[in-house]
């Protein structure tokens, strides 16, 4: 019974400061106020991602493998790597039907095939950098 008592109090108790609590509204602009703050955050992030190696390394490490493999070591007839000298005079015995010559393309097909290309090249390129400054 005592535990029944205690917890009519408690109710009781409850009720009374409930009523007495004001009820708080965020103000007109809250939304607004709480984007910007994120947007903000966002654009501070911490995490920032970077290649493990970068640009001028990798021209580095091939401009050493070509020149290592390339540039002879003592005399100009030896270098590090021998390669073996290949006959290609099996090409001129295998017959090959001449699968293009009855294909025809006017200049103005290769000048739009060249410029649509070259548009497409242009719009990776421009993607590329607007979607990395977006990240950013």
């Amino acid at each position: 019974m005592g535990e029944n008592k205690h917890i009519k109090e408690l109710d009781a108790f409850a009720k009374k400061y409930i009523q007495e609590i004001e009820i708080e509204s965020p103000s007109k602009d809250f939304t607004s106020s709480l984007m910007q703050t994120l947007l903000a955050e966002q654009k501070s992030s911490v995490f920032k991602t970077t290649p493990l190696i970068s640009k001028k390394v990798w021209v580095l490490i091939f401009g050493l493998i070509i020149a290592a493999i390339l540039i002879p070591f003592g005399s100009s007839e030896k270098s590090l790597v021998n390669f073996p000298k290949i006959d290609f005079s099996f090409f001129d015995k295998i017959q090959m039907p001449n699968l293009f010559d009855s294909i025809a393309l006017s200049n103005t097909v290769l000048y739009s095939i060249f410029f649509f290309g070259l548009m497409i090249l242009v719009q990776i390129i421009f993607l590329k950098n607007h979607f990395n400054k977006r990240f950013d």
